[in-house]
């Protein structure tokens, strides 16, 4: 697994970190990309962590590294050292396939599943996300996108499978930077819209995933409209647009603060019957409403 995290996130990171080990039995070997500021931090705690837990947490940290060729577009697209991950297959050669993550995110189902998505790929299928919203009213890109984009709804990359091997035989890294000198001034999504745009051109070489590995508010805010969550559980949670942190989603925020309150080798089952606690409390909000469906994880 891996994710990219610069200034401020570091806690959300964790969490992100946290999520897994609570709700994943197999071990689970992370790629971290970061800055100086960050790298001690990271070093320590997960060094702390690994001591506690042995074989189930394995990580690496790596710096940030962009193309000196326009090195601060880069930089500052969208959010701060967000857009290293459309290098990311060149900076680990060593690595054939990993689950990408934005920091925003939380599992609350073991990583194995989405994990096997993988073996669901056919032979010119390099990664594998979730549409955007399946609703043309609610979808941000049929709506406003000033750019190409994948399908009728575009995809949400906070959640992205990436066989990194295909990708590197794709041609990925020579891509983004010619669409992003092209379309800088319309791409306010900054890498996402990156990916869109590739894989507009592309469409064959993406898995499209269930709206259940990549939940976010747009699901639940007018009503039910993950049907495949409601059935089977909500396996990834994505707390975009910063609605972990504020209060217009009250049913996030209790997943988030029973992750941010769980602490390494804690029961999990302690875990969960606060998710249960702090979701009660939250059951009257508009995304508390579909209780039913985060109860189906527990």
């Amino acid at each position: 697994m891996s994710f990219v995290v610069c200034d401020s996130r570091f806690n959300e990171s964790l969490n992100v970190i946290k999520s897994v080990l609570i709700f994943t039995k197999t071990p689970v070997h992370f790629v971290i990309f970061t800055d100086d500021k960050l790298r001690n931090l990271f070093n320590d705690t997960l060094s702390k962590w690994k001591s506690l837990l042995g074989d189930q947490l394995d990580f690496e940290l790596q710096g940030i590294h962009f193309p000196e060729a326009h090195k601060e577009d880069w930089m500052n697209l969208f959010s701060k050292c967000a857009a290293q991950r459309l290098f990311i297959p060149k900076l680990i050669p060593h690595i054939d396939a990993m689950i990408y993550v934005d920091t925003d995110t939380l599992f609350l189902k073991p990583v194995d599943e989405l994990w096997s998505e993988f073996s669901k790929f056919n032979d010119s299928q390099i990664s594998a996300m979730a549409a955007e919203d399946d609703n043309p009213n609610v979808s941000w890109y049929p709506r406003f996108a000033k750019h190409p984009f994948y399908g009728k709804y575009g995809l949400n990359s906070g959640v992205m499978l990436m066989n990194l091997t295909r990708m590197r035989s794709f041609g990925w890294v020579e891509y983004v930077t010619p669409v992003m000198l092209k379309w800088k001034l319309y791409i306010p999504w900054g890498d996402q819209d990156i990916i869109n745009i590739i894989f507009h051109y592309h469409e064959r070489a993406v898995h499209l995933l269930s709206c259940r590995y990549n939940y976010r508010s747009d699901q639940c805010t007018y009503g039910d409209a993950c049907a495949d969550a409601t059935e089977h559980g909500i396996y990834v949670l994505h707390g975009s647009r910063g609605i972990f942190h504020n209060d217009k989603q009250p049913a996030f925020q209790a997943i988030y603060r029973a992750v941010s309150e769980y602490e390494i080798r804690m029961d999990p089952s302690e875990v969960t019957k606060n998710m249960h606690k702090y979701l009660k409390e939250a059951s009257e909000s508009n995304c508390g409403h579909v209780f039913e469906t985060f109860k189906n994880n527990f």
